[in-house]
């Protein structure tokens, strides 16, 4: 019984001090993070989504990758050249940046249905679309649900088809029951969206030069992902239980429409993410720009464009 009680006495003061390192971090970020918005909110009916419109000329939406540091500013170096012939909308999706962070466990569907909705009710015609990392998956299975609402698509460094098949196991399941705790979740999801590996992972994972991070580029991630008090942790739980994973085999394989596939040349295993799409649709265009990874659109907008134009 003593050892119980120690036990017991030892897991509260814990949790206590976690409690209290929670609210210390969300108390600083009050003061630090950037409120202005200069955008709009669309309701959707799970939450409210920030969005941008810039420009004039046919739609085309701009979807970052999918992750709980992620945000529109991924598309700050190319948005404002792309507007001089488009009407560009770019959004924030829930779970991310300015948008709302329901404590639920985000899915692949989920994100299918705001794109459809938002192009349905905001844009209100056929679009095209860019997508970003992860979220080229929502874009192909939401084109396969829908055809009619898009156009052009383009996917930037899309996640290999094989990796999207990889589904919740035991040990997935148990990281999203533990980042979806109330205090220990936040408190180790603190630790993970920190200022050091937030950098760590800009500049070791998404550039090829480290030495084009920019402070700015660094702040909206780091912004991005301590939103919300901290509610970022919610989607965090659900992509480190692969919840987000999708097969797209056959969405991707029946797909019509133009499909332009960019790369960063230097991005690891490149070469067979690519052979992932092209075995599944000879249609598919490929291209890489040269000296980038995860984010060419940032690391090298002026190539980037080249072939996006």
């Amino acid at each position: 019984m003593g050892k119980i009680r120690s036990f017991i006495k030892t897991s509260a003061v814990t949790t206590g001090i976690m409690y209290f390192i929670n609210k210390l971090i969300e108390s600083n970020l009050r003061a630090s993070i950037n409120t202005k918005t200069g955008g709009k909110y669309y309701h959707w009916k799970h939450g409210n989504i920030y969005y941008k419109k810039t420009g004039s000329g046919c739609p085309l939406l701009l979807i970052h990758d999918l992750n709980a540091f992620a945000s529109q500013s991924e598309w700050s170096e190319i948005a404002e050249k792309l507007s001089t012939d488009h009407t560009v909308y770019m959004l924030d999706l829930i779970g991310c940046g300015k948008s709302d962070k329901p404590s639920i466990t985000y899915t692949n569907y989920f994100y299918v249905q705001l794109i459809r909705d938002l192009i349905k009710e905001i844009i209100g015609e056929k679009t095209d679309v860019i997508a970003s990392g992860l979220s080229s998956s929502f874009v192909i299975m939401a084109n396969a649900a829908d055809n009619d609402l898009f156009g052009n698509i383009t996917m930037i460094n899309p996640k290999n088809v094989k990796e999207l098949k990889q589904i919740p196991d035991q040990r997935s399941k148990f990281l999203t029951r533990l980042f979806q705790l109330p205090v220990i979740g936040k408190f180790l999801y603190y630790i993970a969206a920190n200022k050091s590996n937030i950098d760590y992972y800009l500049t070791e994972t998404c550039f090829y030069s480290p030495f084009k991070v920019t402070p700015a580029v660094s702040k909206s991630y780091y912004d991005a992902s301590h939103a919300s008090s901290g509610n970022g942790k919610m989607l965090f739980a659900s992509l480190m239980g692969n919840y987000l994973n999708i097969d797209i085999s056959k969405a991707l394989a029946g797909a019509k429409n133009r499909i332009l596939l960019l790369t960063g040349e230097q991005l690891e295993n490149r070469e067979e993410t690519e052979a992932s799409y092209l075995k599944l649709n000879k249609n598919i265009i490929s291209v890489s720009v040269p000296k980038s990874k995860c984010l060419p659109h940032l690391e090298e907008p002026e190539q980037t464009l080249k072939y996006l134009r």
